[in-house]
């Protein structure tokens, strides 16, 4: 922020005037109580982590039991597990509700989901967004206060949870030392060792929240400035607690904090206009705010380019449906591994009779296909294989649980082929029975660009 101060009289003593740039680009004002500190702080270099092909997933799953949640991911996902948001257990967690709570102008609607509305209310969270902001500028951390409540959240308590009573029982933090190498993701690359695990976390994104909340009226929040502005600095805030809270469950180290932004998929839209420097300002909001490894999710088509030249740490993206388009940007890719970030694949469809018609032989072909395209470009394999990871392609919730179970189970079988073609390590088990149709859907020779619609989830 750039601030310019004033002092003034309120009823309540000093107040400072404060003047800064939003992230938009425009001039605005606040009142703050004098005496804050405003000195800036030196953020620290982000960790690096090399996956190396390993698998992890996209947020939400269909189970009503926490706990089995829970489990079910420490299962599939050892190194990179996620913790699962639940919307089926309860409608307070879903992806637009979860982390809405206190967000300047956000107002909880009588029979669930969040609208907006601007009053005195809005206005008083709206500084209290600055002040905090202010206040982790100085050197303090106020992001306690931005805590989800574990109402809204089970699944992110119940993982920390599991987490922490694993690290009690002696699990490899505790023990000081790191679980069994990585496999060789190529030729001429000796095996790094791996702490685990490393907890991934994730968030409502701005772009998306600000879409699908509307007033009254029917007006979209993403449209009115100065709350968008706080907005998405408390979201920054609320994601900065995460990352603290899921590093201390699990003994510190890394913590991935994707930020989940299916409305990305309208960059470019006529029918939801939004400019290019409204997304690269929230992005820079969120990176101050956080530092570490956080990166995106958008199970829609966008403009990758951008995206890839953002200081996100991760693209997580459908991968099964729009891996083509990304592959038609090899010299971004490039650009993108070579400062040592990682791209997260989403090749397992979650679509229920997509994932019946898939299995992990086509689905390893389809992945491989689209490494063979890059490496072709230009993009060095290596970097490529250790700088990546194996996902679905969107969140679960959509299916049934036995579904998710096979759409994870599938994840992990695709991630030891892969490794496997690209010599790193031993043959996989059995896979899951191919069901019918199975077999690579060859994309289509399409120029690159956004589509007209996101595939967002359901808003309440």
């Amino acid at each position: 922020m750039s601030l310019n101060q004033g002092l003034i009289q309120g009823m309540d003593g000093a107040l400072i005037v404060f003047r800064w740039t939003s992230v938009a680009g425009r001039e605005a004002v606040g009142l703050f109580p004098s005496g804050l500190p405003r000195n800036g702080v030196s953020g620290k270099e982000p960790a690096v982590v090399e996956p190396y092909l390993a698998v992890s997933g996209v947020g939400s799953l269909p189970h009503r039991s926490a706990e089995q949640a829970v489990a079910d991911v420490l299962a599939f996902c050892p190194e990179y597990p996620y913790w699962p948001q639940l919307p089926r257990r309860d409608r307070r967690e879903d992806m637009y509700r979860q982390f809405s709570a206190g967000l300047p102008g956000l107002v909880e609607k009588p029979g669930g989901g969040y609208g907006w509305r601007r009053d005195e209310a809005a206005l008083q969270r709206l500084e209290q967004v600055y002040a905090d902001a202010l206040a982790l500028e100085a050197g303090s951390d106020p992001t306690d206060a931005w805590a989800v409540d574990r109402a809204d959240a089970e699944g992110l308590y119940a993982f920390a949870d599991a987490l922490a009573a694993a690290l009690a029982a002696g699990g490899p933090r505790a023990a000081g030392d790191g679980v069994a190498a990585r496999p060789v993701p190529c030729e001429n690359v000796a095996p790094q060792p791996v702490p685990a695990p490393v907890p991934k976390g994730q968030t409502t994104g701005p772009i998306s929240l600000g879409l699908a909340v509307t007033d009254a009226a029917g007006r979209p929040l993403l449209y009115e400035e100065d709350l968008m502005d706080g907005v998405v600095r408390g979201l920054a805030l609320r994601a900065r607690w995460q990352q603290r809270f899921l590093a201390r469950a699990a003994g510190g180290g890394p913590v991935l904090l994707c930020v989940d932004e299916p409305y990305l998929g309208t960059f470019g839209s006529a029918y939801f206009p939004y400019r290019q420097e409204t997304v690269s300002a929230y992005l820079d909001v969120f990176d101050k705010t956080l530092g570490g490894i956080w990166g995106i999710h958008c199970c829609a088509n966008t403009d990758w380019e951008f995206i890839l030249a953002s200081p996100v740490r991760f693209i997580s993206f459908d991968a099964y449906e729009y891996g083509e388009r990304l592959v038609l940007y090899p010299a971004a890719v490039k650009a993108f591994l070579a400062e040592g970030k990682t791209l997260h694949w989403g090749i397992v469809p979650t679509a229920p009779d997509r994932l019946a018609a898939e299995s992990a032989e086509t689905l390893s072909r389809r992945l491989l296909g689209l490494f063979e395209t890059l490496v072709a470009r230009g993009v060095p394999e290596r970097a490529l294989a250790s700088q990546s990871m194996i996902t679905p392609a969107c969140g679960l919730s959509g299916l049934e649980v036995e579904q998710a179970g096979r759409a994870m189970l599938l994840a992990r079988e695709v991630s030891d082929k892969v490794r496997v073609a690209l010599g790193a390590g031993a043959e996989p088990g059995p896979e899951a029975e191919p069901g019918p149709g199975a077999g690579p859907k060859p994309g289509p020779e399409a120029e690159p660009g956004p589509e007209a619609g996101p595939k967002p989830g359901p808003v309440e």
